[in-house]
This record gives structure tokens, sequence and C-alpha cells, in this order.
């Protein structure tokens, strides 16, 4: 899945709070020699529990990972989302985690996004067409209920 792009800027995060997003790439790396229906049903299971992640939420773990890869600054963007959609999850969220195609010209890409919107992409996704979009699983009771307890506040 990837399309030719140039590496994306990068912030360069302090020694402290590498650990996270250099775990997030690592995980990625290894989720992305799963078959499709594989890693669909592994996300899927890592999204259990969370709450919806935030627009800012989703660009600052895309961001985080961005900075400490720069393959994921590049243009493996399959292994920038994935590590971007887990970094959200380490932190409670999840934003939804979308793999799609374009087939005039044939392109593959994979990207998150939150509410319908793409996050942190500069590329325009509107000729892509979306075959694996991982959402927030449903969780268990009690993340239902902290759910409704933050919506209400």
């Amino acid at each position: 899945m990837t399309l030719p792009m140039t590496l994306e800027p990068r912030a360069r995060l302090p020694l402290r709070r590498r650990p996270l997003p250099m775990l997030a790439v690592v995980a990625s790396r290894l989720l992305t020699r799963l078959s499709p229906h594989a890693l669909e049903r592994v996300l899927w299971r890592a999204s259990g529990g969370a709450r919806p992640a935030t627009h800012a939420e989703a660009l600052a773990a895309r961001s985080d990972v961005v900075s400490v890869s720069r393959r994921a600054a590049g243009p493996y963007c399959l292994e920038r989302s994935i590590a971007a959609a887990l970094l959200a999850r380490m932190r409670g969220s999840w934003p939804d985690w979308v793999s799609g195609v374009s087939l005039m010209p044939f392109a593959a890409h994979a990207w998150i996004e939150v509410e319908g919107r793409a996050v942190g992409e500069s590329m325009r996704l509107d000729a892509f067409h979306k075959n694996i979009v991982v959402s927030r699983a449903p969780g268990t009771e009690r993340s239902r209920r902290r759910d409704e307890h933050t919506s209400e506040s």
C-alpha cells in the first residue's frame, strides 16, 4: 500500500515521550505481515473498550508516530496508519482505521479517520473506495458507562 510521496515534516519528540510511539511502530511492522483478514481481526480486537478518538487525539498519535519513524513519515502508509491507531488505543481512544483502493490510476492507501474525515492526510482521498474499515469494537459494560459519562460532561 504505497503511493509516491515525500517525507512528512517530523517534529522531534522529547525522549520521555518516545517509548509508546516506538512500541506502536514496532507492533505495526509486525502486523503488516498479516493477511488483510487477520489484520482486520487484530485491529478490531485492539479497538475493544476504547472511546472514540477526537480529531486532535488521532492527529497527535499520527504526528508522534511520524516523528519517531522515518518509514512512517515516508511512503509506508499501512505501517503509519496501523501505528497511529495503536498509539491512539494505548492512550485510550480509537480512530477508524481504513484501507482503500483507487482504480484510475490504480493505487492503494491506508489511513485513519475520525467521523469520516481523514486525519493528517495531505492527499485527496475522494477517489479511494474503502475496502476495510475498522471502527471501534463494542466494549464492555464498564467502558460503555465511561463513554456515556464522558459524553454527558
